[in-house]
């Protein structure tokens, strides 16, 4: 596994870990959804709620949903009282993908210890970590962030030159649906389709009803029937960089895929560029 630099403790962390350290000084563990009630209704102890949308994206130039900008991004961990001191750990009410997306963001701004909880709330509580429905109070941090690790994003001109035939892998990790061009994803695009010479590998086939990821075999296999092995760069995207994070935690935390690069812009860009190239059917 990837994870970070200098720390023994895995990206990907299961509920015992979690309800062993649940009570460490410097953990601070964030639920994030876009509905508030899913929060209030159950999380793990002590969690922070955080507005997927609000909080880990912003829209910018036209395009919906990009990682936010260190200005924003410190004053949203502030709020949070979040601070690259503390370890994070990643959660949500429910099979989502909005914890991987709040992972790669706090990765992007060189956060040394952030962690996904492998499961959704109910498959935590089952393994032993304590829940409730009581907010906590919250001390404001000062957050200063570095500059943003480039490694890891991915930008459209990256993907037009493998679109154009370059040796980089593009996924789709959008529904059917999307990826035919017969339907929208979360909000309406000016343009429906796909990136040419995409392959479709849905970010829900990854994870299980109860939000645990898939055993690092069968994700392993999924990304090699799909064309992926680590090989070359490979950009996955969705709709605006949040479902494609569950993809690029998978390939670049899990099996090790450092030329994973999350496209943030991904169709939300790509669609309102007219020049860029799309195919359908």
């Amino acid at each position: 596994m990837s994870g970070q630099a200098d720390d023994s403790v895995p990206a990907l962390v299961d509920g015992a870990w979690l309800a062993e350290h649940l009570d460490d000084p410097d953990l601070r563990v964030l639920h994030i959804a876009n509905d508030r009630a899913e929060y209030d209704a159950a999380h793990v102890r002590g969690a922070v709620y955080a507005h997927g949308y609000g909080d880990f994206t912003e829209d910018r130039d036209g395009v919906r949903a990009l990682v936010p900008s260190p200005e924003r991004m410190a004053a949203n961990l502030a709020r949070l009282g979040v601070s690259p001191e503390q370890r994070i750990v990643c959660t949500a009410g429910a099979r989502s993908a909005w914890p991987a997306r709040a992972y790669w963001v706090l990765r992007y701004y060189r956060f040394p210890r952030v962690h996904l909880a492998d499961g959704a709330v109910p498959a935590l509580r089952e393994a032993g970590v304590p829940v409730d429905d009581v907010a906590p109070p919250v001390a404001p941090t000062d957050v200063t962030l570095p500059e943003p690790d480039e490694a890891i994003i991915a930008l459209s001109g990256d993907v037009l030159e493998a679109a154009e035939g370059g040796p980089a892998r593009i996924i789709d990790c959008r529904s059917d649906g999307e990826w035919l061009g017969e339907a929208h994803g979360h909000a309406e695009a000016p343009r429906m389709g796909r990136i040419p010479r995409a392959v479709h590998l849905e970010w829900e086939r990854l994870v299980r009803e109860d939000g645990r990821l898939l055993p690092l075999e069968q994700l392993r296999s999924l990304f090699s029937a799909a064309g992926v092995d680590g090989s070359v760069e490979a950009y996955p995207y969705c709709g605006g960089g949040v479902r494609s994070a569950v993809a690029w935690f998978v390939m670049h935390e899990l099996l090790g895929y450092e030329r994973a690069r999350n496209y943030d812009g991904s169709w939300s860009e790509w669609a309102v560029r007219e020049e860029l190239p799309i195919e359908r059917g």
